[in-house]
């Protein structure tokens, strides 16, 4: 998928924005810890636009979104508590511009953007960081009408954290509201193992 081919807008996106993440509430030994967020290490290549060469983190513009498509995904059969007890969801804000590709009103005529067939898209998002991006804008896959960030090295840098909360209350089996609202509209099942 060339950049040349899909010809994306290149927009700028002023800060303070706000953006949502579900990650472990401790993070692995071998995770890249950056501005608070906990990332896969590299050379994984798992997510659409991930780099071989730098991290990428992935974040949405709602937690609902965020825990669609980190957790609720519509090939999800169901999720335990004791899953979600490792994890929280973080807020983090913008402290400066990003320079994004634009590639959300792109998914329809490309349903490749939303595939699960990511070399193409990690082309995409390698041409996008030779092009001195901050990252790549796009339409979630998970919850229609909401957007998704893909942000390189440069873009995380721009992040802060601003809050964390557990998606469930220590040492009971409460959920975090928004998880539990997410859980039943997903249809997604709760073991409780």
């Amino acid at each position: 998928m060339k950049f040349k081919d899909l010809k994306p807008p290149v927009i700028e996106l002023p800060a303070p924005c706000v953006f949502h993440r579900v990650q472990l509430i401790r993070p692995r030994a071998h995770s890249i810890r950056m501005n608070g967020l906990s990332l896969p290490p590299l050379g994984l290549m798992q997510g659409r636009f991930c780099l071989s060469s730098e991290p990428v983190a992935y974040l949405a513009n709602s937690p609902e979104t965020a825990l669609y498509e980190s957790l609720l995904r519509r090939e999800t059969v169901s999720r335990t508590l004791s899953e979600l007890r490792r994890r929280c969801l973080v807020e983090f804000v913008t402290s400066g511009p990003l320079r994004l590709a634009d590639a959300r009103g792109l998914a329809e005529p490309y349903p490749v953007l939303q595939s699960l067939r990511v070399s193409q898209t990690q082309e995409l998002a390698a041409e996008c960081r030779a092009m001195e991006l901050d990252g790549v804008v796009y339409a979630s896959a998970q919850h229609p009408q909401h957007t998704c960030l893909a942000l390189f090295s440069s873009g995380i840098t721009r992040l802060s954290k601003r809050s964390s909360k557990r998606l469930v209350k220590p040492g009971t089996n409460r959920l975090l509201q928004v998880l539990q609202v997410a859980l039943w509209r997903s249809g997604v099942p709760l073991d409780e193992c």
